[in-house]
C-alpha cells in the first residue's frame, strides 16, 4: 500500500474522505513527524465545528450521554465526529475501548465517525493529541465534535482548553456530594448534567450544585443544571439547548476573551513538549538530564543549578543546526553474512543487542552498540537487496554512516532547498523503529549518508 504524502493526504481529509481522517489522526497519536506539514495544510480549512466537552467522575454515563447527544445531531442533519478518550490497558498502553462498546450502534452510521484515544500516561483526561484529532475531523466537515475524556476526576480539566463548551457530568448515589464541591471541575463547568436523574437524589445533587454555584465566582455565563436518563433520551434536547445558548453567548465579548485563553494554553502545551524533547536528547557527561541526576545525587549540584546548567544546554542547541544532526547513530556495514560477520566484533565484546529483518530493503541487521552509537551489520536476504548490489561491485565493508536526527522530514526539506542530491525524498521505516531517507554521496564526499528519526517505543 503507498503511503500517501502530507499533501495527499490533507486532500483526502479536506474532501471528508474516512480513511484520510483515521490515516490523519493515526499520525497524530504517532507523533509522526509528517504531521506538522499536514497540520499546516488543513488547519486554515478549519475553525467551523462546534466542539463540546464531557467530562466527569468514572461511571457518570459519559458514553451514554455522549451517544444521545450525537443521534440528537444526526436526526438534524449535522455530521458527528466523536473524540472518546479511554484510560490506557496497564499491559498493552492501548485504550480499554469501553465507549466503543457503549457506543456501536453509532458505528453503521456514516455520518458519525467515532476514535478513541489511549491517555498512554498523559494527565488531565485528555490524550497528548486529542486537540489535534479535533483539528483533523473539523478540517474533514464535521459539523459537531464530541470530546469525551477519561473521567479521572478534579484534574480533568485540560478539556477547558480544547472545548467551546464543557458538559461536567455527575450523578446521584456516587459521592457527588464530594465530587461538586471539587474546584477544578466546578471552574470548568459551561453546564453542569445530573445524569441517571430516575435515581434517588438526583434532586439534592442539583441543590448542592446551586448552592456551589451561590458561593463560587463565575462571570457573566452562570452554568444551568440540567438532569437527564441518557439511556432513554431524557433531557438531551434541553442540554442541546443550554450547549446552544452558551454558543450564543461565545459570540460575544466573553466568547472572544476564552477562545485566545484556549489558543494561548494549546501553543504553551506544544511549546512544553517540545523543550521536554529537546531536555531528553541531551547528551553526553556535562549536559544530560541522566548526568545532572547523578550529580545531585552525589549531592555535588543543587536542583536549581541542574536545572539552569541543562536550560543553558537546551538554548545552545537552538543555533543553526536545532531540529538536525543529534549523534552519529550507527555505522552500517556490509556482510556476506551476519554469523561470520558478527564473530569479529564479539572477539572485541560488542555484542548484538538487536536483530532484525527489513522487508522494504530486503536485509537482515544486527546492532552493536558502541557507547552512544552501534555498528549495524547488513546482510542481503535478496539478490535484489541494495546491500547485495553493493557487495557485488565493492564486497563487504563500509555501506553508509547513519546521523540521528531530530526530524528527518524537516531535514530532508533543508537539504533539497540546498540543492543537495537526495535518494528519498520521503522517509520510510527503516530498523529499529526508525524513520529513515538516503542522501546520495555524491552530495556527502562520496559516502552514502543515512538520516534516522527515533520513533516513539510502542506500548508494552
Amino acid at each position: 500500500m503507498t503511503v500517501p504524502t502530507p499533501a495527499e493526504l490533507a486532500e483526502g481529509i479536506l474532501a471528508g474522505q474516512t480513511r484520510a481522517v483515521a490515516r490523519g489522526i493515526t499520525w497524530a497519536e504517532g507523533a509522526d513527524p509528517r504531521f506538522p506539514e499536514l497540520l499546516s495544510l488543513i488547519f486554515p480549512k478549519g475553525g467551523r465545528a462546534r466542539v463540546v466537552g464531557l467530562t466527569g467522575s468514572p461511571g457518570a454515563g459519559k458514553s451514554t450521554l455522549t451517544a444521545a447527544l450525537a443521534r440528537l445531531a444526526r436526526a438534524e442533519g449535522k455530521r458527528v465526529g466523536i473524540v472518546a478518550v479511554d484510560p490506557s490497558s496497564p499491559f498493552s498502553g492501548g485504550a480499554i475501548l469501553g465507549d466503543r462498546i457503549r457506543m456501536q450502534e453509532l458505528y453503521t452510521d456514516p455520518g458519525v465517525l467515532i476514535r478513541s484515544m489511549a491517555t498512554r500516561g498523559h494527565l488531565g483526561g485528555l490524550a497528548r493529541a486529542t486537540a489535534d484529532a479535533v483539528d483533523v475531523l473539523d478540517a474533514a466537515g464535521f459539523d459537531e465534535i464530541l470530546v469525551e475524556t477519561v473521567g479521572v476526576g478534579q484534574d480533568e480539566i485540560e478539556v477547558f482548553r480544547l472545548a467551546e463548551s464543557c458538559v461536567v457530568v455527575l450523578t446521584p448515589g456516587m459521592g457527588d456530594d464530594i465530587q461538586a464541591i471539587k474546584a477544578g471541575l466546578m471552574e470548568v463547568a459551561d453546564v453542569f448534567v445530573v445524569n441517571k436523574a430516575d435515581r434517588e437524589g438526583a434532586d439534592r445533587v442539583v441543590h448542592e450544585i446551586l448552592q456551589m454555584l451561590e458561593l463560587g465566582e463565575h462571570g457573566a455565563w452562570i452554568p444551568p443544571v440540567l438532569k437527564t436518563v441518557a439511556r432513554a433520551a431524557t433531557g438531551i434536547q434541553e442540554l442541546r439547548d443550554a450547549l446552544e445558548r452558551h454558543r450564543a453567548f461565545l459570540a460575544g465579548p466573553e466568547g472572544a476573551s476564552r477562545r485566545r485563553e484556549r489558543t494561548v494554553r494549546r501553543i504553551e502545551s506544544i511549546v512544553q513538549q517540545r523543550l521536554l524533547a529537546d531536555l531528553h536528547g541531551l547528551s553526553g557527561a556535562n549536559g544530560s538530564l541522566a548526568s545532572e541526576a547523578e550529580r545531585l545525587e552525589g549531592r555535588t549540584r543543587d536542583p536549581f543549578a541542574a536545572a539552569e546548567t541543562l536550560l543553558a544546554a537546551v538554548r545552545d542547541r537552538g543555533g543553526p543546526a536545532r531540529g538536525l544532526v543529534t549523534r552519529i547513530a550507527h555505522l552500517g556495514v556490509a556482510v556476506e553474512s551476519l554469523e561470520e560477520g558478527g564473530r569479529f566484533y564479539d572477539l572485541l565484546g560488542l555484542l548484538e543487542e538487536h536483530a532484525e529483518v527489513v522487508e522494504s530493503q530486503k536485509v537482515s541487521t544486527s546492532f552493536r552498540p558502541v557507547g552512544e552509537s552501534s555498528i549495524e551489520l547488513l546482510e542481503p536476504t535478496s539478490p535484489e537487496s541494495p546491500i547485495a548490489k553493493h557487495l557485488a561491485r565493492r564486497g563487504p565493508g563500509v555501506h553508509h554512516v547513519c546521523l540521528e536526527v531530530a526530524d528527518v522530514a524537516a531535514a530532508l526539506a533543508k537539504l533539497k532547498g540546498a540543492g543537495v542530491r537526495l535518494v528519498n525524498e520521503e522517509p520510510f521505516p527503516g530498523a529499529h523503529r526508525c524513520l529513515v531517507a538516503f542522501v546520495h554521496p555524491a552530495s556527502t564526499g562520496g559516502i552514502l549518508l543515512e538520516l534516522s528519526q527515533k520513533l516513539p517505543d510502542e506500548p508494552r
